[in-house]
């Protein structure tokens, strides 16, 4: 989840449409609620209440990420975290 905090700190202000889905399964709310809080996150969170979410993504195993364009369409998906991958989606340089 840092990682995609680092990620959405650079590119918000860019103005770039975009927005990380980050998916919990098991975890109560407060529980969510009170890392997310002790973490210091900016970026936005919807929690799911059982697993529609995660059934409608089709995801099977976590960390799950996906990069939606701004008409919604997925234009990465991976199992893991690739930063390089994910920077490439979403039309970033290499960078850090």
């Amino acid at each position: 989840m840092p990682h995609l905090q680092d990620l959405w700190s650079e590119v918000r202000p860019s103005g770039k449409k975009i927005r990380f889905l980050a998916v919990n399964i098991g975890d109560a709310k407060e529980t969510i609620a009170l890392w997310w809080k002790n973490a210091a996150f900016t970026l936005p969170a919807v929690r799911q209440e059982g697993s529609a979410v995660s059934e409608a993504f089709g995801v099977m195993a976590y960390p799950t990420n996906y990069v939606l364009g701004p008409d919604g369409r997925v234009l990465y998906r991976a199992v893991g975290f690739d930063r390089a991958a994910i920077r490439a989606a979403l039309g970033l340089s290499a960078g850090s």
